[in-house]
């Protein structure tokens, strides 16, 4: 294979890792980084081709040193672009970055000048076609580095309690906190048996709510259920979407819940404060006069935000199934009905985002009273980050038994939905809130040091008196020097790969420091400097007057280096 080279952080070239390709310049090549570059900045900085070599500048370097190959093999006619754009954006992205609430997360981290480093799997993708492979390895973050880092998946994170993430996956568990909260619940069981429905349906006011108590995204939810025969129909729905894969046996169980008047909205707690509060509304077209139900889906579904063949979608296609069929002949409509001009007409009973709903911002609508509850269900379960499903009339009210309840927590939710309301107030800053409390305690000292005549890096900063502003006589320090990995002088590991190694020091949340040694300039120019952002940077003598420091000169100016020091 022709050479992939990846300049890791601040580097000669640019301020952004760099990962140069061997390869020439070919249409097909441009097409597809142009298509990539359009998902998101955190992908593609810039890009260009320059004497027989492709030049990507970008925030995660680790996507494009495993895509290499790939455009390689494209450039050489060896793959087709629909063969490589299949690995590239379905498989590679989205297996390693996976969706809209994961991205705006690395980038504000990126952004805010912390580091950004696969936590599990340094090189490729773990393969999801194995049984017993868990594909969320390769999705796994961390942010920051050395002591105070934290491992994020989607906005789940390192910081949610092991009994938070057990407790969201089943609404079995969930129903029991809330209800030991004290906090408002819809009268609620589990059904063993579609037989069952007979014995406890004479206990509860309809409509009622039959649900899996273990799968997301409103799969096997059928609302609006007044007579047994719509329970017992809805049981087997349930059933079915249970069935469809494999199931553990906490994940095999269905509900039979009251179902409460109002709207849905989704409430995102973080680190204990109530921060957006975003109202999914159903999936609805609307109107012209001339076009079919039909029609309008399909133009509704042409919206590039609901492109859910771009990793930065924020909405979903409206899918035809027999739940819309059956909600459209309920409304004695068919897909070849032609709505008037202007009339909406609602085609899902569930305020689903995977099912084609959009969201508005009600973040400043919300009562005390429910903020209070949300904050509380957080803190409870000791989720770092929570999003609380609560049905309601009327969000600005306190959430009586009149108004609304709970109903259901998520220690992952997808946060896209309230970050990117379609309507109101656009909350995209929430993720740097998050980035900025989950890594309020990262303060681990990154230093640099380019020459190979300086002797033990330590001993000089004691020497210097430069030890106490970076670190104390009690801190763990790591090391990469010469293939060695060192922690504290003891020497951990050698002839590992340079970029390997810088990575293993960063997802080592033990290190209050990490120091990378460079031989010379050259060894720069090979690898870059390493990070993304650097506390000191310190120089051989020997090498201070060289063509390279006029462009480290020029971080210092940017703070993108804090301090210079020559040796």
């Amino acid at each position: 294979m022709k050479k992939v080279q990846v300049l890791q952080g601040l580097n000669l070239i640019s301020p952004y890792s760099t990962v140069i390709i061997e390869m020439n310049e070919t249409e097909e090549v441009k097409k597809l980084l142009d298509l990539i570059n359009s998902f998101h900045p955190l992908f593609i900085e810039k890009y260009y081709f320059t004497q027989g070599y492709l030049y990507i500048e970008t925030r995660i370097a680790f996507l494009w040193r495993e895509a290499g190959e790939y455009l390689q093999k494209l450039a050489e006619g060896k793959m087709t672009y629909e063969e490589c754009r299949e690995y590239i954006v379905e498989t590679l992205i989205k297996q390693r970055v996976a969706s809209m609430s994961t991205i705006p997360v690395l980038h504000s981290a990126y952004t805010l000048g912390y580091e950004i480093t696969p936590t599990i799997i340094d090189d490729g993708i773990i393969d999801t076609d194995k049984p017993g492979y868990d594909k969320g390895y390769n999705r796994h973050h961390t942010i920051g580095c050395g002591k105070g880092s934290e491992i994020i998946y989607s906005i789940s994170s390192s910081k949610d309690s092991k009994i938070a993430k057990e407790m969201q996956k089943d609404k079995w568990s969930t129903n029991l906190m809330i209800t030991r909260l004290g906090l408002p619940i819809p009268k609620w069981e589990t059904l063993d048996n579609k037989s069952q429905i007979d014995e406890v349906w004479g206990n509860y006011n309809k409509p009622v709510v039959i649900k899996p108590t273990g799968l997301t995204g409103g799969s096997g939810v059928v609302v609006g259920i007044n007579t047994v025969e719509e329970a017992k129909k809805a049981f087997e729905f349930a059933q079915k979407a249970i069935d469809g894969k494999q199931r553990e046996a906490w994940q095999r169980k269905i509900m039979i819940q009251e179902q409460v008047a109002g709207e849905d909205y989704r409430l995102l707690v973080i680190d204990g404060k109530l921060e957006i509060v975003t109202k999914r509304i159903p999936a609805f077209i609307v109107g012209d006069g001339k076009s079919t139900i039909q029609e309008l889906i399909d133009e509704t579904n042409r919206d590039p935000r609901r492109d859910i063949t771009s990793p930065a979608h924020t909405l979903k296609p409206i899918k035809i199934d027999q739940p819309l069929l059956d909600y459209l002949k309920e409304q004695k409509l068919t897909l070849e009905s032609i709505p008037k001009q202007d009339e909406k007409i609602q085609v899902r009973k569930v305020a689903s985002m995977s099912q084609g709903g959009i969201t508005e911002d009600f973040t400043d609508q919300v009562s005390d009273e429910i903020k209070y509850i949300v904050e509380s269900i957080a803190s409870s379960i000791h989720a770092f980050v929570v999003g609380v499903d609560v049905l309601c009339k009327d969000i600005s009210k306190p959430l009586t038994q009149e108004n609304g309840a709970i109903l259901e927590v998520n220690t992952m939710p997808e946060a896209y939905l309230n970050l990117f309301p379609v309507l109101g107030e656009d909350r995209l800053y929430v993720a740097d809130t998050f980035v900025k409390k989950i890594l309020k305690e990262n303060k681990t000292k990154k230093v640099v040091v380019v020459g190979s005549s300086l002797p033990d890096i330590l001993t000089v900063l004691r020497e210097k008196s430069l030890l106490g502003s970076y670190f104390t006589k009690d801190d763990v320090v790591g090391e990469y020097k010469d293939g060695y990995l060192r922690i504290n002088g003891l020497e951990i590991n050698s002839n590992l790969e340079k970029w390997k190694a810088v990575e293993a020091l960063k997802v080592n949340a033990s290190l209050d420091g990490i120091i990378i040694h460079h031989r010379d300039w050259d060894a720069v120019k090979s690898d870059g400097l390493g990070f993304n952002n650097i506390d000191m940077l310190i120089v051989s003598k020997e090498l201070e007057d060289q063509e390279e420091m006029k462009v480290i000169k020029k971080y210092r100016n940017k703070r993108d280096i804090k301090k210079i020091k020559v040796l």
